[in-house]
């Protein structure tokens, strides 16, 4: 399919089909990125997005420090939850 380049005040637009940007799941907000030479339009995603699912597959649990070593005397023996 292809689409023309259009003037829009001081940028350029291209006009998306709605059936595409349905078909994609795209909505008000996206991504932009070149990849190759090539514009890449996606879905933009929320800050931290997938942050959770990382911290698991890392073998993190809600309240396990990723690395021990950080922990010293004071976390030991002085501070009081």
């Amino acid at each position: 399919m292809k689409s023309s380049i259009t003037k829009i005040g001081n940028s350029k637009g291209v006009i998306i089909p709605a059936h595409l940007l349905k078909q994609c799941g795209l909505s008000k907000e996206v991504s932009l990125e070149i990849k190759n030479d090539t514009l890449v339009i996606s879905k933009a995603k929320k800050p931290r997005e997938g942050w959770a699912e990382a911290f698991v597959e890392a073998g993190a649990g809600e309240e396990e420090l990723l690395i021990n070593e950080a922990r010293n005397d004071f976390d030991q023996d002085e501070w009081a939850w």
